[in-house]
Parts: structure tokens; C-alpha cells; sequence
């Protein structure tokens, strides 16, 4: 059994560690999946850059004697269990959620349901529980292995999408007249923009974008209209307005002045 490494202070230098799990190390109400496929994208990287700020180094804790500058990354994807004492969760159960880069992770499922159920490891306790919960895939009546792929790559984002539109939703739109979308052509945004026009109640929705992502943004049809990083002037900063921000650009912050 083996996990892949980086190191936390450069992400670039990398290690695959065998490790000494087995089965015999499945204790009672623990579970051992094997780690079937998992999407690695420019997001996971995300987990690397803010993993001591908000503690996603401490979801799977590296195998190793020399473990203090080295870390693994986690990522979206599949598995199905091999092992089980755990009651309630059968061998050959699949599983959709947050796992290491590896090829087995023992768990402890608590809080179990038809739907889903949570890893009640003690050292993922404290954690949000967002990242602790797992899909069991097969009570889905409309599950089809052949879209994993896809769930693997746009589910996690589409959750941010979802938290961001419920806290707008929330807040009443922080009273804005329209919702500014900075980058609206990457996933999470893209998300986001289809909660916003499903949503008769939201304020017009403006996406921003590059010139060379003009045209897909607009044949998305999300949008209430859509402005490119060079014609800010063509949105009305008269008007309250809540900027949603994915880009993290200083220079289009600074240059985008809504009243």
C-alpha cells in the first residue's frame, strides 16, 4: 500500500511512500476502502496554498518517520469498501467524497443513513464536516459510473457555488441591485451563475470575463449580461452592488469602484 506526498514548502518535490495499513488493522466499526479514481486540478492546489490556515493538511496525515515538512494533498473522488466491521456498511459499498492520493483509507463511519454517512475519525473531528461526509453512490437511483468523472471534477466547486448563492440568499443579497461575477467563466462561478438565473428574486447578474472567454460566457446564457476585464465602464456603478470575486486580481478590484 502506498500514498503520494509533497512537500509542504514546495509543492513541486513529491514522494510515493509505502505504508504498512492492513487489514488486520481494520478494528471494530472501522471500515477499509480502496481508492478507485480521483480528479487532481488547479483546485487541489488551492488546498495546498491555505492548508495550515484552514487545516487541510490535517485531514490525512502522512505515513513516514520524517513526516514534519511533508503533507498530503486531499482530493475528490471514489471508493469502494474492501473491508468492514463497521455495522451497516457492507463490503462493496462505493463511496463519493474527500480521500488522499492512495491506494486505502481506513475509516470510521458514524452518523450513518440510506444516502450518506460521516468519518468519525477522531482526528477529523474538528474539521467542517462538509469535507467528512460520503455519498453512498449505489442508493442513488440515478447513479451511472460513467458520469464519475464529471462529479469528480465539477461537484466539490458546485458546492462552493451553492454556499456562496445561500449566503447572498441569506442576506437578503446584502441589498444589491446586481451581483458582479469576477471570472465567470471558471467552474465555481459558472455554478453560481446558474443558481442566480434560476432565482427570479436575485438581482441581475453581471459576468466578467477575458476576451478570449467572452463568447462561451455569453452562449452559457446565466447571465443577465456580460462585460470583458477592459469595459468596466459598461457597469453601473451607481447602482449597490455585491461583488463575488474568483480571480483574486488586485488590479480588477481596484479598477471596479460600484457606489
Amino acid at each position: 500500500m502506498s500514498e503520494f506526498q509533497i512537500r509542504k514548502d514546495n509543492y513541486l518535490t513529491n514522494r510515493i511512500v509505502d505504508t504498512d495499513l492492513s487489514e488486520s488493522d481494520i478494528g471494530e466499526g472501522e471500515v477499509l476502502v480502496k481508492i478507485d479514481r480521483f480528479a487532481f486540478t488547479t483546485n487541489n492546489i488551492t488546498y495546498a496554498v491555505v492548508g495550515d490556515q484552514f487545516g487541510y493538511w490535517q485531514f490525512f496525515p502522512p505515513t513516514a518517520s520524517d513526516v514534519n515538512e511533508w503533507g498530503i494533498l486531499p482530493v475528490w473522488g471514489f471508493a469502494d469498501v474492501v473491508v468492514s466491521n463497521a455495522e451497516g456498511v457492507p463490503v462493496g459499498e462505493r463511496l463519493f467524497g474527500y480521500f488522499p492520493p492512495a491506494n486505502y483509507l481506513k475509516m470510521t463511519p458514524t452518523h450513518i443513513n440510506d444516502l450518506r454517512w460521516v468519518d468519525g475519525a477522531a482526528h477529523r473531528a474538528t474539521l467542517p464536516s462538509g469535507y467528512n461526509s460520503y455519498r453512498r453512490v449505489l442508493a442513488e437511483p440515478n447513479y451511472n459510473k460513467a458520469t464519475d468523472d464529471f462529479r469528480m471534477l465539477l461537484f466539490p466547486l458546485h458546492i462552493t457555488s451553492y454556499c456562496l448563492y445561500d449566503n447572498l440568499l441569506d442576506n437578503n443579497w446584502f441589498g444589491a441591485e446586481q451581483v458582479v461575477v469576477i471570472s465567470a467563466s471558471s467552474k465555481t462561478s459558472i455554478g453560481l451563475g446558474y443558481a442566480l438565473a434560476d432565482d427570479e428574486s436575485a438581482p441581475k447578474s453581471i459576468g466578467m470575463t477575458s476576451n478570449r472567454n467572452l463568447e462561451m460566457v455569453k452562449g452559457l446564457n446565466i447571465y443577465n449580461s456580460t462585460v470583458t476585464y477592459d469595459n468596466l465602464t459598461e457597469i453601473d456603478g451607481s447602482k449597490p452592488t455585491v461583488i463575488v470575486d474568483m480571480s483574486g486580481n488586485g488590479d480588477v478590484l481596484s479598477n471596479l469602484n460600484p457606489v
